[in-house]
């Protein structure tokens, strides 16, 4: 067994020790597996030994791995299969490490010339979504962490441009060097992708944490080779690329948001300015039911711009994952008791139910604002509202998260972190997930509707429902992360299997997913129904002109290139016949047909 470079990326030597644990645990598992020879589509093994030399060539012996490191390094950590028969679903057959845009192009040239597929990852940390693993077998990892700059930190204007290598660990560390007054936006893993989880529409914990809502200029590879930097970026040497979406005519930030159309090599990204004070908030409440008015408070708090950050409402199974593994609670067989879960609530003392969320600005606004959440939850009996004050250390005129004490610095404050790793050990030192993401309006009689649904159909299949509620002035994601041990055959497939009802329920509920497993992506892109799947005809208009060859990351959101279309891969979609509902159907087809064919003559003048 290779020897893994040791983990260096965290804040802190425990967490550097927490992910060497995490990584030794899979790659020991992933050795437990042949390798098997795998090449792309459609190529024999002597034209693909002739393929890896020309991007040996151009990338450099360290630009391209392949064969066994390369599988076990590769693959989907938390698949519902570890064995042979994952690698004949989705096992890829090379990892390319492109350091610039011309990389890039070089790379793309060869696969367009032999049709070969690319699945494009920033980090490959999307756990819970697939990891690094694609949807084609045999696919090319196209991965961009070698592209890791940090181009610009600005905080006159509070935004910082990054290339897609770059982790939310490495703008924190960047931002400290240089001693800006910003706060970075992180999830609650640290060691994926700025880039990489803007376009999956992924969020952090600041007032900046929307992040797809957040970008503002892109620079885009397209299949083709051809370079493009959107909005305002679209003017040779601009000034005002990272400072204004518009730019003139369509924008185009939102169609590489999960999308396959392009390969992003940089992105700016708007953040927080650091603010005067920071308040740091929780509720807890002790009912279940509780958290029909918990949403409806919090809701009209937001709207009315009374909290800054959304607020992230979990509930009392969700924090025992903190605490420690399950059999330190439980022993039997099933979800836990609510029974066993309300002798827990008391022994731990805190709420069925509990939220955090922070106040942003001065001192004396952040006063104002936390009285007015304490009144709000005055009307909700039992409802235990508290907070922390930090302001500016000696001679600053900012917060830093540097100056707070280590246990304060959170994701609210924009501080990355990996002791979430812990929470995947619930079930068994070797766990997994998968995630489940519907999207809800911000309504707590909604909420709890579904809430009650999800999780009888939760304890149907044996798992504890683990409530995670991001809630924002609109609408939530209500995350449901099943937990399961990778070593329980059944409990992998029984998760796979619940994640999929979930699907189901959501859709009978108005609901679907805003993000999606790759092994679910089809499934998630059925939901979304309207007219006859006018939007996946749009979509796949779009794929098919702008990369012919269907290269790029071929059914990533359920979009397949029509080489793959009818060969029981993706939803295949015809063109609605008779009348169009709303009467829409024949004006958008009329509209999408002008607008690709102007594309396709344009194409025709490029070469590929």
């Amino acid at each position: 067994m290779a020897a893994l470079e040791p983990f260096t990326l965290a804040l802190n030597e425990r967490q550097n020790g927490m992910a060497d644990a995490v990584l030794a645990t899979w790659r020991a598992s992933a050795e437990k597996t042949p390798t098997l020879e795998i090449v792309p589509p459609g190529l024999d093994a002597a034209t693909w030994a002739g393929v890896v030399a020309e991007f040996q060539v151009i990338l450099g012996e360290n630009g391209v791995l392949t064969s066994h490191e390369h599988r076990v390094r590769y693959h989907d950590p938390y698949a519902e299969h570890q064995d042979e028969k994952e690698q004949e679903k989705r096992g890829s057959s090379a990892t390319l490490f492109p350091i610039t845009v011309e990389h890039v192009q070089a790379v793309l040239r060869i696969c367009n010339t032999h049709k070969i597929p690319i699945w494009t990852i920033s980090q490959g940390k999307n756990l819970g979504y697939g990891g690094p693993a694609p949807r084609v077998k045999g696919s090319i990892i196209l991965d961009m962490k070698r592209m890791n700059k940090v181009l610009e930190v600005n905080d006159r204007f509070s935004y910082y441009t990054v290339e897609p290598g770059v982790t939310f660990f490495d703008i924190y560390k960047a931002i400290q060097d240089q001693k800006k007054n910003i706060w970075c936006s992180v999830p609650a893993l640290g060691w994926g992708s700025v880039v990489g989880n803007a376009l999956d529409r992924g969020w952090g914990y600041t007032p900046a944490g929307d992040h797809s809502n957040q970008i503002c200029g892109i620079e885009v590879v397209l299949a083709d080779g051809t370079v493009v930097r959107t909005g305002m970026g679209a003017l040779d040497k601009s000034v005002c690329w990272p400072l204004f979406r518009g730019g003139y005519g369509p924008t185009y930030e939102s169609m590489f948001s999960q999308s396959n159309f392009g390969v992003v090599t940089k992105l700016s990204l708007w953040a927080s300015p650091s603010p005067e004070c920071f308040t740091q908030c929780r509720v807890d409440v002790d009912n279940e039911e509780d958290l029909a008015p918990l949403i409806d408070i919090f809701q009209d708090l937001l709207i009315r711009e009374a909290i800054q950050n959304h607020p992230l409402i979990g509930n009392l199974p969700r924090e025992l994952v903190k605490r420690g593994p399950r059999s330190q609670f439980y022993g039997g067989e099933g979800a836990i008791p609510d029974s066993r879960l309300k002798e827990l609530q008391q022994e731990l003392g805190i709420g069925w139910w509990s939220a955090r969320f922070s106040l942003y600005g001065p001192k004396e606004i952040n006063e104002v604002n936390y009285k007015r959440v304490e009144a709000a939850f005055k009307k909700l009996p039992g409802a235990k509202v508290s907070c922390k004050v930090f302001t500016p250390g000696e001679g600053r005129e900012f917060v830093h998260p540097e100056d707070m004490p280590a246990e304060d610095r959170t994701v609210e404050t924009g501080t990355p972190s990996l002791m979430a790793l812990k929470a995947v050990e619930y079930r068994g030192k070797d766990g997994g997930h998968i995630s489940f993401s519907p999207i809800l309006p911000a309504d707590g009689k909604a909420a709890v509707a579904f809430y009650y649904a999800a999780k009888a159909r939760c304890a149907a299949y044996g798992f504890e429902y683990f409530g995670g509620l991001h809630l924002y002035p609109r609408h939530l994601a209500m995350i449901n992360m099943m937990y399961f041990d990778r070593t329980n055959t059944t409990e992998r497939h029984e998760a796979n299997k619940l994640f999929v009802e979930l699907v189901k329920l959501a859709r009978e509920h108005g609901y679907s997913e805003y993000r999606a497993h790759v092994d679910y992506m089809d499934l998630v892109a059925e939901q979304f129904d309207f007219n006859g799947q006018s939007l996946m005809q749009l979509n796949q208009t779009i794929k098919d002109a702008l990369d012919p060859n269907g290269i790029l990351s071929p059914g990533k959101q359920g979009i397949w290139p029509e080489s793959y279309r009818g060969n029981g891969k993706g939803v295949v979609v015809a063109p609605v016949k008779g009348p169009a509902v709303n009467g829409v159907n024949g004006t958008v087809r009329g509209v999408v047909d002008t607008i690709v064919n102007g594309v396709d003559d344009a194409l025709a003048k490029l070469k590929v």
